[in-house]
């Protein structure tokens, strides 16, 4: 369903995450975190980075026809991950407005391991350039 057509509150269904061990190195690399130790755990960053990548593909604003903006990131660590642990993503669109031309959205999204403990949450907000 496409962004304007979602009202805040909108629940997205729950999705499973799982970040392996060669998935953790790479996000590590890619940002040049030398202290990282993927064998051992998961970069934090790297499961919202996953979390938030997978809400912008499934409203259909990955293709590159519209610009995508994150503008802003807060995020909450309960505990390390485990590379190969799955996690399920829970996810909420908090809110949902058009202002001069581009939309401004947050998801809310919360990680939670296999006995249902959130592990991490974040609340991220993006700008989508409706031109």
């Amino acid at each position: 369903m496409p962004l304007q057509d979602l009202q805040p509150g909108h629940e997205f269904p729950p999705e499973a995450l799982v970040i392996s061990e060669a998935e953790a190195a790479a996000y590590a690399a890619a940002v040049g975190d030398v202290t990282a130790r993927p064998s051992e755990r998961v970069p934090p960053m790297a499961i919202i980075a996953a979390g938030l990548s997978r809400f912008i593909s499934h409203l259909g604003l990955a293709d590159g026809i519209v610009e995508v903006v994150h503008a802003s990131q807060e995020v909450s660590f309960k505990r390390p991950v485990s590379p190969g642990e799955p996690l399920e993503i829970r996810a909420i669109l908090k809110s949902n407005a058009e202002r001069r031309g581009s939309r401004f959205a947050t998801i809310q999204m919360s990680f939670v391991d296999q006995s249902g403990e959130e592990v991490a949450g974040a609340s991220s907000l993006i700008i989508v350039n409706a031109s």
